[in-house]
């Protein structure tokens, strides 16, 4: 498998008060971006590490100079939504590919599970004990969630609308499993949507889901995090 690593945005929400790019952020002792590129090349599961980046492309470059990674820089980091940096990372992608954010943090039996489960299929983790989550960031459940359903052979059936009634099956972990023989169908159905530039990155797979396309949800209770503004960083402090 290749490693994508999605490190090309600003973070506004945290950055004035962090004043570093997201990935940057220190927990226990290193950054979130050398979490998981340590955690991937521990396993030995990946054969190439990508990693996107964009605003402050150096600071990364600097931080991550003893690691063998590959860089490629999204130049539209500051007009194009998050989709667009996935676009850039699977381009020259050559083998099975895992994409995730790099603004969590989450354990290593996810890239484990997702190998094992590999096929032809794309694949989704999915957050089953996320309310514990959202309970220790103290976000509005309704207000900041977003759709995640899965039909009963736990294939995909919508994700990333806004909730109104009956809340999610589940979280999206920021992370995607893409198979060597759809990338570049992937590449197309992003080409193909004419609001790719704003759309974010589960609207798009909600989109390749209305193209009948099977993403398997691989469900379970992992130890996750995310963080998306100070709270978050603060609230994870005080809870780890």
């Amino acid at each position: 498998m290749e490693l994508v690593i999605l490190a090309a945005g600003k973070g506004s929400r945290i950055f004035k008060s962090i004043n570093r790019n997201k990935c940057l952020i220190k927990i226990h002792k290193q950054t979130l971006i050398e979490k998981i590129i340590n955690d991937a090349v521990s396993l030995k599961l990946f054969t190439k590490i990508n990693v996107v980046t964009g605003y402050r492309k150096n600071k990364i470059i600097e931080k991550l100079k003893n690691y063998k990674v590959h860089f490629i820089f999204n130049k539209d980091f500051n007009k194009k939504e998050m989709l667009h940096s996935l676009k850039l990372g699977i381009k020259n992608c050559k083998n099975d590919t895992l994409v995730t954010y790099s603004d969590i943090i989450f354990s290593k039996r996810v890239f484990q599970d997702i190998n094992l489960n590999k096929k032809t299929n794309y694949i989704l983790p999915v957050l089953r004990n996320w309310k514990k989550v959202w309970k220790i960031r103290k976000k509005e459940i309704i207000d900041d969630c977003e759709s995640l359903n899965f039909d009963r052979n736990f294939y995909l059936t919508d994700i990333g609308k806004k909730i109104i009634k009956n809340l999610p099956k589940g979280q999206f972990m920021g992370i995607f499993f893409i198979p060597k023989k759809k990338i570049k169908k992937t590449m197309k159905y992003i080409d193909q949507n004419k609001n790719n530039k704003k759309m974010h990155t589960t609207s798009f797979i909600d989109y390749l889901v209305t193209k009948k396309q099977k993403i398997k949800c691989i469900v379970k209770n992992y130890n996750w995090y995310e963080f998306d503004d100070i709270e978050d960083l603060k609230n994870f402090k005080k809870q780890y």
